[in-house]
């Protein structure tokens, strides 16, 4: 059974999930669909794997709302 402690780990993941992590998500999203398709023909790879990465947050919330994770 889960501990107080990993439950407010849960409770904390999902607020960072419903109010930066879906919102970002969606906008770096969209960036990278518009992005994406310049990639090889202007060089910006960098900039196309940093906004996988943010498109990826609401993932990384949830995935860490999961399995109870500390932020620190």
């Amino acid at each position: 059974m889960a501990d107080s402690g990993s439950c407010l780990w849960s409770i904390i993941w999902l607020v960072v999930l419903l109010f930066i992590g879906w919102p970002l998500s969606i906008f770096l999203g969209g960036l990278y669909g518009l992005f994406c398709p310049l990639t090889t023909c202007l060089g910006l790879d960098r900039l196309s794997d940093l906004l996988l990465e943010g498109a990826n947050l609401g993932r990384t919330c949830a995935n860490n709302m999961r399995h109870s994770k500390p932020m620190c």
